[in-house]
């Protein structure tokens, strides 16, 4: 049974890896992620295989293993999803107004792209204090989202910013470039 899951999940993973790098390279099929070394998998090797000038067995040895690895991830370094930037500490976070912190920084960057879409917010210098407009647009998007307007950034207050951010300012990014 455990080499049997072993098994099914080293063939998830290359075929997740081969259905990324189908997205590039169009002969590759697109796959169905099963853990199944199945039909459309043995083609996606062969292909691979073929087009990447290794024998073609359908067979996955260290070499095609290593290839299609190195392959699906200079993949993803370009075409891959962005790594999410963490900005926020773990655990209980928040920098009280008059204060300031790198993460306020990151806050009024992203206030200052908001507020070209969004009439709310003031605009803000981005000098890592949390202090005039930068704490008025907190205590603004405080009340907007219904937590107590204290003007503090917060766990809470960052992720309705990073919710809204998402809303206005990447869909408006992703419009323009579709």
């Amino acid at each position: 049974m455990e080499y049997q899951s072993a098994a099914a999940a080293a063939t998830r993973d290359l075929q997740r890896m081969l259905d990324q790098l189908s997205h590039r390279h169009p002969q590759l099929p697109r796959l169905a992620i099963t853990g199944i070394f199945d039909e459309p998998t043995l083609e996606a090797v062969m292909i691979f295989q073929r087009d990447f000038g290794l024998p073609v067995t359908g067979v996955v040895d260290h070499a095609s293993w290593y290839a299609i690895v190195e392959a699906y991830l200079e993949d993803l370094l370009h075409y891959g999803p962005p790594s999410p930037l963490q900005v926020l500490p773990h655990g209980e976070f928040s920098t009280p107004a008059g204060d300031s912190s790198h993460p306020v920084q990151v806050a009024q960057t992203l206030f200052c792209s908001l507020g070209s879409l969004v009439s709310n917010f003031a605009p803000c210098e981005t000098d890592r204090r949390n202090l005039g407009p930068t704490q008025e647009n907190l205590m603004r998007l405080q009340q907007l989202s219904g937590l107590p307007a204290t003007g503090e950034l917060n766990r809470a207050t960052w992720e309705f910013l990073i919710r809204l951010y998402h809303m206005y300012v990447l869909r408006d990014v992703r419009s323009r470039t579709s």
